[in-house]
């Protein structure tokens, strides 16, 4: 009604525009236009009515004014001389047409009437048709705009310019702060123009500017790592033009795969669950190869109800293949390739007993870092559990979470689900992270669904899962839970003693938050020399070795070690807490050793001189 209101009040003060008359018969039509321009919105709208007249009229004739491409009434519903008035007239409201000042040509409301479609009016046995013409009108009073500009690209020679050499970014723009152009942000119009090769082009409104930011959007700050050249996500401007608004990214022209799953935190008795095993290459080049993802022998795999099934199944392993995964894409760590298996328990296990599950990508031999292609991670299985939780890891030892000083950095997985009685349309999760993590090193490693992450402070992060729809533990429990897993680097040179908590606060939809428990971590303690202690306590050195393996902390089982593209080399049986496998006869190289422990299991990977 607000909007037919205006109109009606432009029809009464606006200045007329060439009107055009049409005769047939004892039809008289004169099609009138007005124009108002709005400075506070940068628009410009354009009014058509009809003024009618009938010379000889009667009581209860009908008049149409038909759309010939709808066959409707362009006014919605016929007009009835109810009076019998003679001559009879009226007024019809005809089209509106609005376009925004950035729009104009050289200032002009050029061929505005060229989108009216053709008509015809009929009264009784007369019918008259015709077509409204093209016209112009300058705008005397339009907002003025102009330009922001420059490139997103991968600056490979670290020149801080943009050379033949770089990549740029195709189809990836920044994003330009609209809410500071002016004290009502309304008075803004904002249009991202043609952009190639990392090219970026902004037309800003500034009539009313007192300033903006051009910044890359939230998520590039989690997948490209800053450097002298790359500073800052956001610059800050109060006038324009501006041209060579560069951000220059760092990435590494070398392959680095990584593999990993996300899981619940525990796995309830009688339910269903989601496993998501994952692959992702944070470097330039591309990488394909297959991940392989080891069940414990008492869950059944699904693939019915599995995302993104196995390729292939031997025994219990499912095995995927990955292609061309590369930081490239312009999607960073969403250029990773995700599956969501559908796993249930067998009838023989109880409330206690604990599933075990493995995995390793096998990769080309370009991966600069091995040591991330294979995961182990075991989950007890119990009647009811907390399931928003935040894990860390390594989690440490004691209460007190204790690891070794040296540590370079802690993984945070966050689990979340939804508990309620209806789906959870939007979950927001956040996170303040402690001082004594340095918030420029976090990297997403893996998120069971969409979900864009972003600062909103600077020791804040903020993982939003947009349109989710989430189901409700009651309809769908395996369905109702989700993760998100990052890691992120000590600050350089923390003391024995330094103490490092963190939890997150989850909100679903308008709901107050869900707080997680605090995870803690305390520098206290040195692994020995060349020792590698997996996240469940099994202890494996030397690495490198050259005869042969010591494995600790072992509680029966089996080991096996495995060639890079998952051939079984050597397997042996585990009946003590302590074990050596003997590696002599192997070829140098990367090998993988799976343990198979009765807790637990683990993957560890070592190189044989």
């Amino acid at each position: 009604m607000k909007k037919y209101l205006f109109l009606a009040i432009c029809l009464l003060f606006l200045p007329k525009l060439n009107a055009q008359t049409y005769t047939s018969g004892h039809i008289h039509i004169v099609a009138a236009n007005s124009m108002f321009h709005d400075s506070t919105v940068c628009q410009t709208v354009l009014f058509t009515h009809y003024n009618v007249t009938i010379d000889s009229a009667y009581t209860g004739e009908i008049f149409h004014l038909i759309d010939t491409l709808t066959g409707l009434d362009y006014h919605g519903s016929p007009v009835m001389d109810t009076f019998g008035s003679s001559p009879w007239t009226f007024t019809i409201s005809g089209y509106s047409y609005y376009i925004d000042d950035d729009q104009l040509l050289g200032g002009v409301f050029a061929d505005f009437r060229s989108r009216v479609p053709a008509f015809k009016a009929i009264c009784g046995l007369d019918t008259l048709r015709y077509l409204v013409n093209h016209d112009s009108m300058f705008v005397t009073n339009a907002c003025h705009y102009d330009t922001v500009s420059g490139h997103v690209y991968i600056d490979n020679d670290a020149s801080c310019s943009i050379t033949p050499g770089d990549n740029g970014l195709n189809g990836v723009f920044p994003e330009v702060d609209d809410s500071l152009l002016g004290a009502f942000p309304y008075r803004s119009y904002i249009l991202p123009t043609t952009y190639y090769s990392g090219y970026y082009n902004f037309r800003i409104q500034k009539s009313w500017m007192y300033n903006y930011t051009v910044n890359l959007p939230a998520y590039y700050a989690f997948i490209f790592p800053f450097s002298s050249c790359y500073l800052s996500t956001s610059y800050l401007f109060t006038a324009l033009p501006h041209g060579n608004v560069d951000f220059p990214l760092t990435c590494t022209s070398n392959v680095d795969v990584q593999c990993d799953a996300l899981a619940p935190p525990k796995i309830g008795l009688h339910r269903s669950f989601f496993i998501h095993p994952y692959v992702t290459n944070t470097g330039c080049d591309t990488a394909s190869g297959e991940l392989h993802f080891i069940l414990d022998h008492r869950v059944i795999y699904d693939p019915a109800l599995s995302v993104h099934p196995a390729d292939s199944v031997h025994g219990d392993t499912l095995i995927w293949n990955y292609y061309h995964l590369t930081n490239l894409s312009g999607y960073g760590y969403w250029n990773s390739f995700i599956s969501d298996i559908h796993l249930t328990l067998d009838t023989t296990v109880v409330a206690g007993d604990t599933m075990c599950f493995s995995g390793y990508a096998n990769i080309p031999p370009a991966d600069i870092y091995p040591a991330n292609n294979a995961f182990s991670f075991c989950l007890p299985v119990v009647y009811s559990y907390d399931p928003n939780v935040k894990e860390v890891t390594p989690a440490g030892v004691g209460t007190e979470g204790y690891i070794s000083p040296g540590t370079d950095s802690l993984t945070y997985t966050l689990h979340f689900q939804n508990t309620g009685t209806a789906p959870a349309i939007n979950i927001v999760i956040t996170d303040t992270l402690d001082s004594h993590l340095n918030p420029g090193s976090i990297r997403i490693l893996g998120t069971s669904h969409v979900m864009e992450p972003k600062w909103i402070a600077s020791n804040v992060v903020q993982f939003t899962f947009s349109g989710i729809y989430l189901p409700d533990s009651t309809t769908n429990w395996a369905a109702s839970q989700g993760q998100v897993k990052f890691s992120i680097r000590l600050n350089h040179g923390l003391p024995v003693g330094t103490v490092i908590k963190n939890k997150g606060y989850i909100y679903f939809d308008a709901n107050p938050p869900v707080i997680t428990n605090t995870t803690k971590n305390t520098l206290g303690y040195t692994l020995g020399a060349n020792q590698i202690t997996t996240n469940s306590g099994v202890v494996v050195y030397p690495n490198p070795a050259t005869d042969q393996l010591t494995i600790l902390n072992l509680n029966g089982g089996e080991l096996t070690v495995l060639s890079m593209n998952g051939s079984e080399l050597i397997k042996q049986k585990v009946t003590q807490s302590k074990a050596i496998i003997d590696i002599s006869q192997l070829p140098a190289g990367v090998y993988i050793l799976r343990v198979l422990n009765n807790d637990n299991a683990a993957i560890v990977k070592f190189t044989k001189y």
